[in-house]
């Protein structure tokens, strides 16, 4: 769960960090379907309710943690590159995004962790993106539903509280 975690917040600062030249995500409820190699490739669907400050705070807290960060547009794909810190390990990373980036964002990203991290020495994430429309009544921006984590977490407060926060 510690590793999914992980990854879902670096995919969602990857997501936010390809946007940055591109419209900002639509506010609203988004379908994120998940498939990493670690988990046997299982497909997790997370629901994120999200808003401009979401995407702030996690290209904030992306930034803070890599050393490198190259977002190049190539043709109709978004391109992203980086070395970040994770949990004691170096994360570098080569992601490839397309889409409108306002209802829909599809991409794959391969990362590899030296020292490895809790276990894991490299992986690929493939990530498929809808909007759904509005956040359900009572979800806050940043409220994650995800199947195993019983009542969800808010990546904004779960962001402020990593080290090297803003």
């Amino acid at each position: 769960m510690k590793t999914t975690l992980g990854l879902l917040l670096s995919l969602t600062s990857a997501i936010s960090l390809a946007a940055t030249d591109l419209p900002q995500r639509k506010a609203g409820l988004w379908e994120h379907r998940v498939q990493m190699s670690q988990t046997g490739g299982f497909t997790h669907a997370v629901h994120v309710c999200t808003d401009g400050s979401l995407d702030d705070m996690a290209i904030q807290q992306g930034v803070s943690n890599c050393s490198k960060l190259d977002i190049r547009q190539e043709g109709d794909r978004i391109t992203v590159e980086s070395v970040c810190q994770a949990g004691g390990s170096t994360a570098t990373s080569r992601g490839s995004f397309s889409g409108d980036f306002t209802s829909h964002i599809a991409g794959q990203v391969l990362t590899t962790f030296s020292p490895p991290l809790n276990g894991m020495q490299q992986n690929t994430t493939r990530i498929d993106a809808r909007w759904l429309g509005p956040c359900q009544a009572g979800q806050q921006p940043g409220d994650v539903i995800m199947q195993g984590l019983p009542g969800g977490i808010n990546l904004n407060e779960l962001m402020k509280r990593m080290p090297g926060a803003r």
